[in-house]
């Protein structure tokens, strides 16, 4: 695969992970906040081993991966993908979806630092004002639960209590941890034709398994826009087949693993810029699915997130 090949995947993927919340509330609101979850990974997992297994060069390059690899960007990996699950169903309204929207979406901005660290990039001095600004994109997300600035419509709760506090904790580790996955994965294996992305899946299915078995995610997503998609993909639904099935063979399978194409084979640079806009659309498909009313203070958080990395891009 060329270069300029990979870096469209990871476009690709942008696309695709826009959709993701709303997917994923929708699969939670039919079988629960981990089941869901559960059932989707290990389809997209499944499928996906099968055929990275059933060539004998995708298992070789597999095997050359080594064990740093799985333990480091692995566990990464699976992290992410359970916290991410978590705070999008245990998010009480529309408000703090979307809060934790914006914080999952520093990412874009924490790869292109873990990238510029690896790899002993030049940094001009405007990185800074521009990590002020996501940080201060972040703050105001934050604090607009504190006034009740995200729409009254959002069915949000203002105000911090220990359930919203798992939440934005949720959402702050995943801006980290996947932002450190991204860019560890080629400091680590360089640019490998290798596709672990579905044995991924199958571990994060497992994790899913254990909790699950730890009496952890066995109710639905909260609130009561979580309520509506429980009614809309409900007894087997189109709405519910068909996100249930993009979820799996879509934003699961493909989106994952051409973003890790991306990252280890194409312009990560140019790949991680291009994720600036993924909060946009992931707040636009938030606000039409599931009629959730974002304020303006929530959106001039959002341009200040997208902003603040596209700044940090600049300053590389």
């Amino acid at each position: 695969m060329s270069p300029a090949g990979a870096t469209t995947r990871g476009f690709i993927a942008i696309f695709f992970w826009g959709t993701s919340i709303v997917a994923g509330r929708l699969i939670m609101g039919s079988l629960g906040l981990l089941r869901g979850p559960l059932a989707a990974t290990l389809v997209s997992g499944a499928l996906g081993t099968i055929l990275v297994l059933s060539r004998r060069a995708s298992r070789q390059a597999l095997r050359r991966l080594g064990a740093r690899y799985w333990l480091a960007c692995g566990g990464l990996f699976v992290s992410y993908l359970v916290a991410y699950n978590l705070g999008t169903g245990l998010a009480a309204g529309g408000g703090q979806l979307l809060a934790f929207n914006v914080l999952n979406y520093l990412w874009p901005m924490t790869t292109l630092l873990f990238s510029a660290a690896f790899t002993r990039s030049r940094v001009r001095w405007w990185i800074a004002p521009g990590i002020a600004a996501g940080l201060a994109g972040t703050a105001i997300a934050l604090l607009s639960q504190v006034t009740g600035a995200v729409g009254a419509a959002s069915g949000g709760a203002g105000g911090f209590d220990a359930s919203s506090l798992v939440v934005y904790g949720l959402g702050l580790y995943c801006g980290v941890a996947w932002g450190l996955y991204s860019a560890l994965g080629r400091k680590l294996v360089g640019q490998s034709e290798a596709n672990p992305v579905p044995l991924l899946f199958l571990a994060t299915a497992a994790a899913y398994a254990l909790l699950l078995a730890a009496g952890v995610g066995r109710q639905s997503p909260a609130g009561a826009e979580a309520r509506a998609a429980a009614s809309l993909a409900s007894g087997g639904s189109l709405a519910g087949i068909v996100a249930f099935l993009w979820r799996a063979l879509v934003v699961d399978l493909l989106s994952y693993a051409f973003w890790d194409a991306a990252m280890r084979r194409g312009n990560q640079v140019l790949a991680a810029a291009a994720s600036f806009l993924t909060p946009i659309l992931s707040s636009a498909c938030i606000a039409i699915v599931l009629g959730v009313t974002p304020g303006w203070r929530f959106w001039l958080a959002t341009l200040l997130v997208v902003g603040g990395a596209a700044v940090c891009r600049l300053a590389v």
